[in-house]
């Protein structure tokens, strides 16, 4: 006889618990067991959920398939596209890969994405038009968000030297130099490509383009250098045109054809991967326009203007390429209304000048000042190193020969340049005396100018102009910066110290 070691109750066992606190602690070690049992399982399946949603996520798939495409990888692209055995994976992987990679990779980025947030189908389209991908929406084990990723049914046509199409959307040389309403040649490395832009009217058997909102009586058409028969190009060009609508530009080494429709808006095509791509702002195919005018600006930017939405005035609109994208993306809108002094009189004078000077543009954030530009000051230099203080006015005129402003201020005679440029100088000697450069052409804002200007040697307020300056001496140099009471950034005075 012995006490129970939980109860103390006299039992008559070799066991040193009653039957009854026996079965007490096996049910308590039972469901010990199921809840570090039931712990276990829940971290596996928050685990294989986490692993499953990354391995699946929209940005995984279309990394996948960008990467099968640029490694040439056809067993990768054709297990990532579900594609059977009766497809040619050689050609369709040539297909894809004949256009601008990281434009196509975006698309399909974004594709992927509204996908799986919406789970409305998608389909993407290689660059000359034809519906190419299709995205949608799956679910595994009924939880699990999927995008899939499959090939549409399409006409892949013959390819050659960089072109494709299907055998009616080409045409003898011939025929389109017959109907030709303009034509140039391009070069694209070493291939010299011949462009036509032709009335369709005469040209038989041309398939409509299925994807037009709009029908046009022409047509662009592509061939290589030697080549029988020209390919038709993707996409819509005015349906009303003059030869005199039709404009070429240069951006670095890019070309642009340009079309003018009705004064009203620019459609603009470029030549990519032996194609020609039709390029987008902020991806909308066309620009709007006032009378036909645009500006492309130092290799990289271009301007237009407007008229004041809702208000009076005008609004001039800069973009900047991006050639990666083949896009325009929009960087900067000034307006001048009523809602600053003299506004509308000020966009009205600077219209004018738009239109009057083929250099003159309105300024933007164009210029960074940095270290290295503060450097410049003591040696008479504001940003740009190709005028100088004491530099003769003249050799300023012939090195900067397109100046749209000349006039007195404040007692002294200036010439003024486009990006807010402006240069006084002695009217005796014809030296360089102050070299100014507009605040609105800075990227900088305040905080980021006179940090890297300094500790100024005096600063002040200008009641006249309600203006706040800044005075900074730099060698035998000194610098004025004039900003604004909400820290707008005016102008940067640079000039010799007084003796």
């Amino acid at each position: 006889m012995q006490n129970c070691k939980s109860c103390g109750r006299l039992i008559n066992s070799r066991t040193s618990l009653c039957p009854s606190c026996k079965n007490k602690f096996k049910n308590k070690r039972f469901l010990s067991l199921a809840m570090k049992g039931m712990t276990i399982l829940a971290v596996f399946l928050i685990w294989g959920h986490f692993q499953m949603k990354r391995a699946n996520a929209p940005e995984q798939t279309v990394q996948r398939i960008y990467e099968a495409i640029v490694n040439k990888n056809e067993k990768a692209l054709a297990k990532e596209l579900n594609m059977d055995g009766e497809q040619d994976s050689r050609a369709i992987l040539s297909c894809l890969a004949s256009q601008g990679l990281p434009a196509f990779n975006e698309k399909m980025q974004q594709a992927a994405g509204n996908v799986y947030r919406n789970g409305n189908p998608q389909t993407i389209r290689h660059e000359d038009g034809q519906d190419i991908l299709k995205f949608t929406l799956d679910k595994k084990l009924g939880i699990y968000k999927v995008v899939n990723v499959g090939l549409v049914d399409m006409k892949l046509g013959t390819t050659k030297n960089g072109l494709s199409g299907s055998s009616e959307n080409r045409f003898p040389i011939e025929l389109l130099k017959e109907n030709a309403v303009y034509s140039t040649n391009w070069r694209d490395g070493n291939t010299l490509f011949h462009l036509y832009v032709a009335t369709t009217e005469n040209l038989p058997g041309l398939e409509a383009d299925e994807d037009a909102s709009i029908e046009s009586s022409y047509a662009l058409f592509l061939a290589k250098e030697n080549e029988k028969q020209g390919v038709l190009q993707k996409g819509v060009i005015p349906s009303i045109l003059k030869k005199e609508d039709i404009h070429e530009w240069k951006l670095e080494s890019r070309r642009f054809l340009g079309f003018i429709d009705n004064e009203t808006s620019l459609a603009l095509w470029t030549l990519e991967n032996g194609s020609m791509s039709q390029v987008q702002f902020d991806g909308q195919p066309s620009l709007p326009l006032v009378d036909g005018q645009v500006k492309l600006i130092e290799d990289k930017y271009l301007q237009t203007y407007e008229s004041a939405h809702g208000k009076e005035g005008w609004t001039f609109k800069t973009w900047v390429w991006n050639p990666d994208q083949l896009q325009f993306h929009h960087l900067h809108s000034e307006s001048y209304t009523n809602d600053r002094p003299y506004g509308v009189e000020t966009g009205q004078h600077k219209t004018e000048l738009w239109n009057e000077y083929e250099a003159y543009y309105d300024t933007f954030p164009q210029f960074t000042f940095t270290k290295q530009s503060a450097e410049l000051l003591k040696d008479g230099m504001l940003l740009h190193t190709d005028v100088q203080l004491g530099m003769s006015i003249q050799d300023v005129l012939q090195m900067l020969p397109d100046p749209y402003d000349q006039d007195y201020y404040n007692g002294g005679i200036y010439y003024a340049f486009p990006g807010g440029r402006t240069f006084f100088y002695a009217e005796l000697s014809g030296e360089v005396t102050y070299v100014t450069l507009s605040g609105s052409s800075l990227t900088n804002n305040q905080e980021e100018l006179l940090e890297i200007l300094g500790t100024p040697e005096r600063e002040g307020y200008d009641e006249m102009n309600d203006e706040y300056y800044y005075s900074y001496n730099f060698g035998q140099n000194q610098l004025r910066v004039d900003r604004k009471k909400d820290g707008r950034i005016v102008s940067l005075w640079l000039s010799k110290r007084p003796n």
